[in-house]
């Protein structure tokens, strides 16, 4: 793409798969539980606070199990091996090495809680190879904010001009597009390929 120094990714279901589904499967939860807990953890405001910065994992899994005391010992389990909650694609770093071989520089900007940042950034492949990253818990701001977008650019000196946006929410892309970046809907590498590649 004409003008375009740099490849914005969003991280969870773009890079990495936020597979907590599958993991409460793995270790025995039933289909009951496992729809209260997307409802009352999963898409709960505690969840948010968390990707905001303004709640502890700790003092979550306290509301957690206040909202579902039915569940204590679920939760427990659920939180046992928080490493299980996410799964790398298989194309995530191999598309960064490409994007990087065209001369583009890659970034990610996400909205991840403090302490499974540290828990699973570590163990992605792509983790090292990017040129930097924004991470909403760190900041206290959450995308579609357009100040997180902003922090970004600052940061790292680029020109909102110059950067294409992936995210798998629409809220997201709307907000990149009010900060002058380039949004786009991410709907599987292919959304990526057919743009660069």
């Amino acid at each position: 793409m004409k003008d375009v120094k740099n490849v914005v990714f969003d991280v969870g279901m773009v890079l990495i798969d936020f597979c907590w589904e599958q993991h409460c499967r793995d270790i025995g939860l039933s289909d009951e539980v496992i729809k209260t807990f997307e409802k009352y953890m999963i898409n709960s405001k505690y969840w948010g606070l968390m990707d905001e910065g303004l709640l502890t994992e700790e003092d979550a899994l306290l509301k957690f199990k206040e909202e579902m005391p039915q569940y204590v010992k679920e939760i427990d389990r659920f939180w046992e091996h928080p490493e299980k909650l996410v799964r790398e694609y298989d194309f995530a770093s191999p598309l960064v090495d490409e994007l990087h071989d065209k001369g583009y520089y890659v970034y990610l900007l996400s909205n991840y809680p403090l302490g499974l940042y540290k828990i699973h950034w570590p163990l992605f492949d792509f983790y090292s190879k990017v040129d930097g990253y924004v991470v909403s818990a760190a900041e206290k701001l959450c995308k579609p904010n357009p100040a997180i977008y902003n922090l970004l650019c600052e940061r790292y000196n680029l020109k909102p001009e110059e950067c294409v946006f992936f995210d798998d929410r629409q809220e997201n892309i709307d907000a990149a597009h009010k900060v002058g970046m380039e949004g786009i809907l991410f709907e599987g590498e292919h959304s990526v390929r057919n743009l660069f590649f």
